[in-house]
């Protein structure tokens, strides 16, 4: 299926790019996502005639993720949790556990946002990166620390 992207994908293309996907990543990941429409006669007409527009309104958005992404750099969440033994936590930290913490701080974040590759199960300092918008990512402390 061919798709124009209105977003850059990772190992896809970037915004306004027409690219060739399977139907199935087309329809369960790209149009969910708003990242991408179908490549009609109709869109490509439309996406040249507001190429401009369109860019444009990007810019703004990139902007925007830029701020948000310097405040989010200054966030320091601390998480206290319940230790078995040594520094060993009883459970884990995952993603959604920081994003609340970092909504309870005023700036608003989804749990898919929070890139954590595996939850946490330590006590300690760990820098974990957010993403923002597209390619913009900003790294935020976590501090699990031992409950009392």
């Amino acid at each position: 299926m061919e798709v124009i992207l209105k977003a850059p994908v990772a190992k896809l293309g970037e915004m306004l790019d027409i690219v060739q996907v399977k139907d199935g990543y087309a329809r369960n990941y790209l149009f969910p996502k708003r990242l991408a429409i179908r490549a009609t006669k109709e869109a490509k007409l439309e996406i040249e005639k507001n190429r401009e527009a369109i860019e444009a309104q990007f810019r703004k958005e990139l902007a925007a993720a830029g701020d948000l992404a310097a405040k989010l750099s200054e966030v320091s969440i601390h998480l206290t949790r319940r230790v078995v033994e040594d520094e060993r936590l009883y459970g884990s930290v995952t993603a959604a556990d920081i994003a609340e913490a970092i909504t309870m701080q005023g700036v608003k974040v989804q749990r898919n946002q929070v890139l954590l590759e595996e939850p946490i199960k330590q006590l300690g300092v760990y820098s974990v990166a957010v993403n923002v918008f597209g390619n913009v990512e900003a790294t935020v402390k976590v501090w699990v620390v031992k409950e009392d």
